[in-house]
């Protein structure tokens, strides 16, 4: 029964009844230790096994990994937004200005036309060249 799962069932060891319990051996200190020569080479034969494996799957899971960022960096060259003329995108942009301003600029990172020059640098060529958006500037005194 070696390698089943039945063979190392506490519940078919010979010392079935003493298992778990306080009874301590004495006569049976050389039986004990018998029964236990096969399962502890069994245990280090898995232990061995699950080491090779797992440095496989380490292996695996890097290749893996190196696979997705290759996909991931040539997919987003050809996202749609990459397409998109320049002049469009400035038009896009002019219509992101924040509404609460009538349409003119904010000197805030967050908002339109600040925000669009830190997104890449295409995008902040774009911005900066679409006069549109910088032909007005909306400055808040507190």
């Amino acid at each position: 029964m070696k390698g089943s799962l039945h063979a190392w069932d506490t519940s078919s060891s010979p010392f079935a009844s003493v298992v778990g319990s306080n009874h301590v051996p004495s006569a049976e200190l050389g039986q004990l230790k018998d029964l236990l020569v096969e399962p502890q080479h069994e245990l280090k034969r898995m232990q061995s096994e699950i080491s090779r494996l797992q440095s496989l799957l380490d292996a695996l899971l890097k290749e893996k990994d190196q696979v997705e960022t290759y996909i991931e960096a040539h997919s987003i060259l050809m996202s749609p937004i990459r397409r998109i003329p320049s002049e469009t995108l400035g038009r896009i942009f002019k219509h992101c200005l924040p509404s609460d301003t009538h349409g003119f600029a904010v000197r805030d990172l967050k908002q339109t036309p600040l925000l669009v020059t830190t997104i890449c640098r295409h995008w902040r060529h774009v911005a900066i060249d679409t006069p549109r958006l910088w032909n007005s500037l909306h400055i808040h005194f507190p």
